[in-house]
């Protein structure tokens, strides 16, 4: 493939994985999945705010999010049970880890800690949209993320009904601005 892209990271990494069947590539439902599970996450950290009571965070937590942080032991724990997430099943988005429908643990903690920081940046705002535009780019072009290219994750999508998208989008946006908004006023 001449017209390849290759990133730093492939130098360090092996060149064995290379996709040979063409596969749907949808990063906006990618996109969506995540932000409903961090909206069911911020939710659920919102009931939990009613029965414990929370500190009010430091200026590095107001830097890096801890709602994205706090959400990777919950996504691994998710990914080596089920191999998906809440979000992943609603908008019918599959796994595959070396052939296998779940991973072991540290792959599932590798993945989930590698679209924190490669993905989303940290959370930290502008270095996050970066992040998400390159991950956008490279999942346009390559067809996979780098983190599924390390992992060998293979990434699919069944048909999904037009109502599954509306509803994930309008329950991702208004939990997560629900959230935000009690969040920055408490």
């Amino acid at each position: 493939m001449a017209d390849r892209i290759i990133e730093p990271s492939e130098i360090l990494v092996e060149q064995d994985y290379v996709r040979t069947k063409p596969v749907q590539v949808n990063p906006w439902v990618r996109f969506l999945a995540r932000f409903v599970d961090y909206s069911l996450f911020c939710l659920t950290l919102l009931i939990l705010k009613q029965f414990i009571p929370l500190t009010s965070p430091t200026s590095f937590a107001k830097l890096i999010p801890f709602e994205f942080f706090a959400w990777i032991p919950l996504e691994t724990l998710f990914l080596f049970t089920w191999g998906k997430t809440p979000g992943k099943w609603f908008l019918k988005t599959d796994l595959r880890f070396k052939n296998k429908s779940r991973p072991e643990f540290i792959p599932a903690l590798r993945r989930s800690m590698s679209v924190w920081w490669r993905g989303l940046g940290l959370g930290i705002p502008i270095l996050n949209v970066l992040c998400l535009l390159v991950a956008y780019q490279r999942l346009k072009l390559t067809h996979t993320t780098s983190w599924d290219r390390d992992d060998h994750v293979h990434v699919a999508h069944r048909p999904i009904a037009p109502w599954r998208l509306t509803a994930a989008a309008i329950f991702a946006s208004c939990s997560l601005i629900v959230y935000f908004s009690i969040k920055n006023a408490g």
